[in-house]
């Protein structure tokens, strides 16, 4: 069994997590002096909460502010309300938050988030740090479906795409409604109800008039290298996409939008058809996305599928065994501006304890030796990246440049940007690497 090892973190990522003592700010800002006149100093928001059974909780934890070579300079712990808001040292290029997760099957261990480059930002957003649970409250309830008539017979009913509806659903403290599509066996037609799911309801009676919203069709057509299409409707109030149906490329299976329950309706496209590259023992898997926005209509404009090759996945494996943290991918698409980096790595020690770490950045440039003082000092033992995953996506349509990336950055952080036509058009590529 191959490991790519770190001794310590300088291979992959050409990081030193050196416990170095960086200054320590005691309020929500910092302030700093040049020649006694006072600077202009960068001011940013952000919010740092817990995630469980569905829910966010305020959570307060650290934050560490970087310089252009990735020392620590100050840092400072959330509120209360896990909120920072004020001024950053002098200095300041790279912010981090830091904290505990809970993990089903790892338990608990730090998740570092780094944001490289913030001199474009004002807030960067909320941070979550799941919390898993053995038990979030939910429960099985009963479908009473004697009062169907036309639709068991008529047409396929389901909560979940490729999961037909039972005898029973699923049903969690924070679940408001059921959200089911049935799909005509003959012919070109589809339903779908939203029914209101009562407090403690230990039976949900369904009925032929719950499906009231008749289904608009969406033509089911692709980009060259497309393997998969899917329709979905996004639902601010939950922030979620519901009545989400998935078929082939070119199939004679039909897909639908319904615009009388979601305004904001997509058409997606995908490519897996990569097969998984083996290189030196790691596996890397890879696939492409593409999002259209329907109109109510059923009618889009395509927006075209990114392309993945072999080739990527090499340069992948080429830069975790690097010395030289730089970076380009500005020539993989046109459309990406940014890319997200989420390692895993594994302390070898008696107790083989980890942590991840998820590095947002533009399509180009270099991390830095970033170090995080004694808020993080460093594994003494040998410290292994177990997984690493690469993430590059854009907006079509939108400038690329790091300034018009920051106000949509700042834009997403503000919610419901899946309701604002510049980021309809969403493009990524995605690939994952099992190093051990």
């Amino acid at each position: 069994m191959n490991k790519f090892i770190l001794t310590p973190l300088a291979i992959a990522l050409s990081l030193t997590l050196s416990a170095c003592g960086g200054s320590s700010s005691e309020g929500n800002s910092v302030s700093s002096s040049n020649g006694g006149n006072t600077a202009q100093l960068q001011t940013i928001s952000l919010q740092t909460l817990t995630r469980q059974c569905g829910t966010d909780s305020a959570y307060q934890t650290d934050v560490v502010f970087h310089n252009d070579d990735g020392d620590a300079i100050g840092s400072v712990k959330t509120d209360a309300q896990g909120s920072f808001s004020g001024e950053l040292p002098s200095g300041t290029k790279h912010v981090s938050v830091l904290g505990d997760v809970v993990d089903e099957a790892d338990g608990t261990y730090r998740h570092i988030f780094t944001e490289l480059d913030i001199e474009n930002r004002t807030n960067l957003g909320k941070y979550h740090f799941n919390k898993f649970s053995e038990s979030c409250g939910c429960r099985a309830v009963s479908i009473d479906t004697s009062e169907l008539n036309t639709i068991p017979n008529d047409y396929r009913v389901y909560q979940y795409e490729g999961s037909e509806i039972s005898d029973s659903v699923f049903i969690c403290p924070t679940t408001e409604n059921l959200y089911l599509t049935a799909k005509s066996y003959f012919s070109n037609d589809a339903k779908v109800a939203v029914i209101e799911v009562p407090q403690n309801a230990s039976v949900i009676k369904i009925t032929d008039t719950d499906f009231s919203h008749d289904g608009v069709e969406v033509a089911n057509q692709g980009s060259f290298n497309a393997t998969s299409v899917s329709t979905r409707g996004y639902i601010e109030d939950i922030n979620s996409y519901e009545f989400v149906q998935f078929t082939y490329i070119n199939s004679p299976e039909p897909l639908f939008v319904f615009p009388t329950v979601t305004e904001h309706n997509f058409y997606v496209q995908t490519d897996s058809s990569v097969e998984p590259t083996t290189v030196d023992g790691a596996r890397i898997d890879m696939h492409s996305y593409a999002r259209s926005s329907v109109d109510s209509d059923g009618s889009y404009e395509l927006t075209e599928l990114p392309t993945i090759t072999e080739d990527l996945g090499f340069s992948l494996l080429q830069f975790t065994e690097s010395n030289d943290s730089s970076f380009d991918f500005s020539n993989v698409d046109s459309r990406f501006a940014r890319a997200v980096w989420d390692y895993s790595f594994l302390v070898d020690d008696e107790a083989e304890s980890r942590f991840d770490w998820t590095i947002r950045g533009g399509i180009s440039g270099q991390i830095p030796d970033l170090s995080f003082g004694t808020v993080f000092p460093e594994p003494t033992d040998e410290v292994i990246l177990e997984e690493l995953t690469l993430f590059l996506f854009g907006y079509a349509g939108n400038a690329t440049d790091a300034n018009s990336y920051a106000k949509l950055l700042d834009t997403i952080t503000e919610g419901g940007h899946l309701t604002k036509p510049e980021f309809s058009n969403y493009v990524y590529v995605f690939l994952n690497a099992e190093l051990d």
